[in-house]
């Protein structure tokens, strides 16, 4: 039957995506593992507020952990946002804050609008760094120890799903954006098309986030509505991103790489 014909191809088409991320997320963990021990090493000649908060993230306490980032934030005045764009730029290059509970404060603190702006600018920031320290170091690291036919695999590996699979990596929350932007740099897209999906990918659910903070106390269904219809609209996009680019090829929007 024509249906039964559909959902087998959706079923393939799922497991060759997903099978697809899978050395992405490899590196990420082994990334994560090296970032986390360079943090563990600098804590010490952090200030003190700082490393009172990465302690309190650390043991889980994101209630004592949100009232130390917001007095962080409060004691810094007039350079408040500064101040607030510096840590969404730590936070994606190796600080273990959840971006979540930034998100959060960054609407409570600055509203909607200007609260995105300063998230999203403080993300492309922080993930612009990321990948060119990915692009600089890594390449440069994995030459001199790893052998040229295993590098050659590994670049096949992380870039044959295309820059699709990147967007639904950082699309889904719950993946570290700093380690997958740190493996992206190894790839050989151009910068401007890296920075530009993660930041496209990691804005409806930051959206969200500042929507949530920015109308603490009230209802936050709009958010949660907004941030599943992106979910699903990517999700789709995502599973049948070929049949999405040959299209955009047809319209002489797209070249065949």
């Amino acid at each position: 039957m024509p249906d039964r014909g559909l959902a087998r191809k959706i079923g393939r088409r799922l497991v060759q995506k997903a099978a697809g991320m899978i050395p992405i997320l490899i590196g990420a963990a082994v990334f994560t593992g090296l970032l986390l021990m360079l943090l563990y090493l600098l804590t010490p000649f952090l200030p003190e507020q700082y490393q009172n908060l990465l302690q309190e993230v650390r043991q889980g306490d994101l209630t004592a952990g949100g009232e130390s980032l917001m007095e962080l934030l409060e004691a810094n005045g007039s350079a408040k946002p500064l101040v607030f764009l510096i840590i969404q730029v730590l936070q994606v290059l190796l600080a273990p804050i959840p971006g979540q509970l930034i998100g959060l404060l960054g609407g409570y603190l600055f509203g909607f609008w200007y609260g995105l702006l300063l998230a999203m600018v403080g993300l492309g920031a922080g993930s612009l760094l990321a990948i060119g320290l990915g692009r600089l170091l890594g390449e440069r690291l994995l030459r001199r120890f790893v052998p040229q036919a295993v590098l050659a695999r590994f670049d096949y590996l992380i870039t044959a799903g295309g820059l699709w699979n990147f967007f639904m990596l950082f699309l889904l929350p719950a993946f570290p954006d700093d380690a997958i932007c740190f493996i992206a740099g190894l790839t050989r897209w151009p910068l401007w098309q890296l920075v530009a999906v993660c930041l496209l990918g990691r804005l409806p659910s930051m959206a969200v986030l500042i929507y949530m903070g920015a109308s603490v106390g009230g209802d936050s269904g709009t958010g949660n509505f907004v941030f599943i219809i992106s979910m699903a609209a990517a999700a789709v996009l995502w599973l049948f991103s070929e049949e999405v680019e040959e299209y955009f090829y047809r319209l002489g929007l797209s070249r065949r790489g």
